[in-house]
């Protein structure tokens, strides 16, 4: 009789983690604290986890074999002033700043003193040692290496050691945004850079936090930014959510929120994907209390070899929501864009209201686009819908640019803009939208 024993396709690849890992805690000259006791759960936790294979139906359109070849290091920080940043924070916003060169942050740049009275925005590892803040802190930490099954969020909270804590009380209206800055540079070595948030909006607050991911302009190297956000809101609350996207030729992004929303709430994720090698978003959203909404806006350009994949989830647990989702992308020369949106509609969700729509371009022979929009409903009293749309440029239209003056590039640029303009308008900080604009502005004229 011959036993067969299952190998570990990815042995390596976790090793290679372990040891940086250890050389990372063997460098910590901190005292003990319990923030590196759950970076130890979830680096042993992330010992037990798979790396996701394309057998996979949630990977099915996304190898992340590539990310894992690199032998990574941590990032280290590099002196930066106001002037180096200007060209990544939106014209004319007023925000408060939190700023991350390769994964490090930077005190000169950053501003936590200036919120306002009821909205908190620290590192999770003072968080920690808060009374008032400790034990919310590390309740979110249990309940995200509780059950967990994702080896990339395992691997976020093993290697995040300057997680951000955002915090408002009951009530409170932030009236300007937080904007945590991410800024690659040159690297020698490839850069392994782990950032979690943890956001919680009590009872009737609302606040909005946008995350801007960027390559510095002439930077090189390869680096794997690997983000994670938990997020937490209460009653009759609304967070606004961010992320601005313009990533290295070189480099990989894997982006995961998780969010779970109370009675008579709102959340609004906003994303724009533009740079990066491979790019995977996972979004998902749970619905425990009725009456609320959820809304998911999303914009994506893919040029020559690049790789964007959006994947969503939208758990309509309980009676009486509604969700929105909207998402177009442009994808040519030998680019792949992913779409795959899941809305599950359970037993007792009656009175549901969920719509989902998924447009995109292919402008070359050799670009491809996968969309899988899913519905699953087990309730009867629902307004449900969802489309995918997969095509060209209306040649007709190009046409008729060009007969009022434009040229072909005009003509066709000024097609991509109109067409992808209508997710932008969801966008409800101006100076934002604005930033967004000008962003694929420039990706059209490159």
């Amino acid at each position: 009789m011959s036993t067969t024993v299952a190998q570990d396709r990815y042995a390596a690849e976790k090793q290679k983690f372990q040891e940086l890992f250890d050389q990372t805690e063997a460098a910590n000259q901190q005292s003990a604290h319990p923030l590196d006791e759950y970076r130890q759960r979830a680096m042993t936790l992330a010992g037990t986890l798979d790396f996701p294979t394309r057998r996979w139906e949630e990977y099915k359109y996304t190898s992340v074999n590539r990310i894992l070849q690199p032998d990574y290091a941590i990032g280290q920080a590099q002196g930066m002033d106001a002037a180096d940043i200007q060209a990544y924070l939106p014209e004319g916003m007023d925000a408060h700043l939190i700023v991350f060169v390769n994964g490090q942050l930077s005190d000169s740049l950053s501003q936590f003193a200036e919120l306002p009275a009821g909205m908190h925005v620290m590192l999770l590892r003072d968080a920690m040692d808060s009374d008032r803040f400790g034990s919310i802190a590390r309740e979110h930490m249990d309940r995200i290496l509780k059950d967990q099954d994702d080896i990339f969020v395992a691997l976020n909270a093993a290697f995040s050691q300057h997680s951000l804590f955002l915090y408002s009380e009951k009530n409170v209206a932030c009236e300007k945004p937080v904007y945590i800055l991410h800024l690659s540079t040159n690297a020698e070595t490839p850069i392994l850079n782990s950032h979690m948030n943890i956001a919680v909006a009590e009872t009737g607050s609302e606040f909005a936090y946008i995350e801007g991911q960027f390559e510095k302009p002439g930077a090189t190297g390869t680096y794997f930014n690997n983000i994670y956000n938990r997020v937490t809101i209460g009653a009759n609350a609304h967070i606004h959510h961010y992320c601005l996207q313009q990533e290295g030729a070189e480099g990989f992004v894997i982006n995961r929120v998780d969010a779970e929303q109370d009675r008579d709430s709102q959340f609004s994720n906003y994303t724009v994907d533009l740079g990066g090698r491979i790019v995977r978003n996972n979004l998902n959203t749970v619905h425990k209390g009725s009456n609320l909404t959820t809304n998911y806006y999303g914009v994506y350009f893919g040029k020559e070899q690049q790789h964007i994949d959006n994947h969503t989830f939208i758990d309509h647990a309980v009676p009486h929501c509604q969700s929105n989702e909207l998402y177009k992308g442009i994808v040519t020369d030998s680019a792949r864009g992913v779409f795959n949106g899941k809305v599950m509609v359970r037993k007792d969700a009656q009175k549901t209201n969920a719509f989902q729509q998924s447009s995109s371009l292919v402008l070359s022979n050799k670009a491809e686009m996968d969309s899988k929009p899913q519905l699953e409903i087990f309730a009867d009293d629902v307004k449900c819908s969802h489309g995918a749309t997969i095509g060209q440029l209306d040649e007709s239209s190009v046409f008729y640019l060009r007969s009022r003056g434009l040229n072909d590039h005009q003509a066709r640029a000024m097609l991509q803009h109109a067409f992808i303009a209508e997710v932008l308008e969801y966008f409800k900080h101006e100076q934002v939208r604005d930033f967004a604009e000008m962003l694929i502005n420039q990706k059209f004229e490159q």
